[in-house]
C-alpha cells in the first residue's frame, strides 16, 4: 500500500447544489486536493485548533489529546484509508509505553486530534487516485472562520 502524507490546508463551507457543508480541505503533492465533508462540530474544532480562538474549558478533542498525552501516548499520524459509498474511513496510530496501537476513527476526529499533536495526515494514493481533484475542481469554498468565527 503507498502512502502520501498531506497537509491540513484548512476548514472550509462548500457550496453546493444542496446547500453549504463544512468540509476539511487535504492538499497532497502536485497540487492533489481532497475535500472530506465533516460535522459542524468537528469544523469548529479543527477550525479552533489550526487558527485558536483556545476553549477556556477542554472540548471533546481538546480532552482527548490531554488523555493521550497524559498517559504519554503521541498520535504517531492518522491514515484515511479507504472509502465505502462515499464515506472515508481512517486509522489513528498510537505510540504508547505497551507499543504501537492502531484504532479505527472518523477522519475529522482524528484529523481533530493531528493537528492538536501536530501529528502528519497520511493518505492512501488508491484514495488520492480515486477522489483527488485539482483546485479547479472543488467545489465553491468559503472560509469558516469567516461565518463561525
Amino acid at each position: 500500500m503507498q502512502l502520501t502524507t498531506c497537509q491540513v490546508i484548512g476548514v472550509y463551507l462548500a457550496v453546493h447544489d444542496l446547500g453549504v457543508a463544512p468540509v476539511v480541505l487535504l492538499e497532497a503533492p502536485n497540487h492533489r486536493y481532497l475535500p472530506i465533508f465533516i460535522g459542524l462540530y468537528e469544523a469548529v474544532s479543527i477550525n479552533n485548533a489550526l487558527n485558536g480562538p483556545t476553549p477556556v474549558r477542554p472540548l471533546t478533542h481538546d480532552l482527548f489529546n490531554d488523555t493521550l498525552l497524559a498517559l504519554e501516548t503521541r498520535l504517531r499520524d492518522v491514515r484515511v484509508d479507504s472509502i465505502e459509498d462515499g464515506v472515508y474511513y481512517a486509522t489513528m496510530n498510537l505510540k504508547t509505553h505497551l507499543g504501537d496501537i492502531s484504532i479505527d476513527c472518523r477522519p475529522s476526529d482524528g484529523i481533530a486530534l493531528a493537528v492538536r499533536q501536530k501529528s502528519p495526515v497520511i493518505l492512501c494514493d488508491s484514495i488520492l487516485d480515486d477522489s483527488a481533484v485539482s483546485r479547479d475542481q472543488l467545489p465553491e469554498l468559503h472560509d469558516f472562520i469567516d461565518y463561525f468565527g
